[in-house]
Parts: structure tokens; sequence; C-alpha cells
């Protein structure tokens, strides 16, 4: 009974990591080569699908885990000659209480991860448009070349998101 208990506690602990995990903001470098970058999706609980040749843009859905989730999230990268140049974390709620309060805390975790970014709400907007449906959003600079930005947004079609957290390059085109 005693290793029953041992086990399940075990199991337990396990998927509240892998949940905090793929919960947490990302961290992914832009510039990482291809087979890099899938470890650290993978390690961030987001599934890479190995089906097929290299795209340019792939997507890897959240890893499968245990418990009841609020909504649903997958990742997708953009990668130039096998390097990375874009990720983008979609989120999608039902309920807008429950994409208000997971955009505040993705936030506040941010601010955590990153106490030294700066603002880069004016680089963010200087590299064009806004994501269609943005309600809100908060740009971090988080060196001289890369900007993340958290985005609350309306639903709209394609993704139907209510949240994206995108790291990018602060100038479009440049290489990171």
């Amino acid at each position: 009974m005693r290793r029953f208990l041992l086990g399940l506690s075990s199991l337990t602990l396990f998927a509240a990591c892998a949940g905090a995990t793929a919960e947490a903001p990302l961290t992914l470098k832009l510039g990482t080569p291809r087979e890099q970058t899938l470890k650290d999706v993978k390690a961030a609980s987001f599934c890479p699908k190995l089906d097929g040749p290299a795209q340019r843009t792939e997507t890897y859905p959240r890893c499968e885990r245990a418990g009841t989730e609020w909504g649903e999230a997958w990742v997708t990268a953009t990668y130039d000659n096998d390097k990375l140049v874009e990720v983008r974390r979609w989120e999608r709620y039902d309920n807008d209480d429950h994409a208000v309060e997971r955009w505040n805390k993705l936030i506040g975790d941010r601010m955590k991860a990153s106490p030294d970014a700066t603002d880069a709400g004016d680089l963010l907007r200087a590299r064009g448009p806004l994501e269609p449906g943005t309600r809100s959003v908060k740009a971090f600079l988080i060196d001289s070349k890369t900007i993340v930005a958290v985005y609350l947004l309306t639903p709209a079609p394609p993704e139907n998101a209510t949240i994206l957290e995108a790291i990018m390059t602060s100038r479009p085109g440049a290489q990171p």
C-alpha cells in the first residue's frame, strides 16, 4: 500500500509540474537550430509531431496531461534556414473571465521571469499593425533583438484564440 501511495504522489507531482511548465512564459531563444527548438518545445510541454518533411512554420499541440483544463493551447514556430525566427503560443478559452485572468497571470509571470526587460510597446507598434482583435497587449524587450508580446484578443478566425504570446525580432525581417 505504501508503494502505491508513493507512486501515486510521484505521479501527481509529475502531472502538476507538466501543467506548470506549459503555463509558464515561453523561454525559447530566436536563432536556435530546429533540433534544439524541438527539445525546448517538448520541455515546455508541447509535443512536436514529426510526420513529414520539415516546414517553414510548424504547429505543436499541448502534450496530453492528467486533469481538466479551462482552455486549450498550441505553439507555432517559424524557421528560416532551420533556425527559429518566431514563436507564437496561442491559447483559447470559452470563458472571458478565465482569459483575462490567464492574461494577467502571464504578464505577471513574464515580469518575474524577465525582471530587466524594458517596455517594448513602441517597438512592437513600429513593426506594423497589432494582431487582429487586440484588446490589450504588453510587450517586453528581452534583449537588443527580441520582443515578447502578450496579447489579450477577441477571438477571430482562423485561430479563435483569446491569448497570444509571441517571441519575435525587434525589427521585422531582421535575423535573430
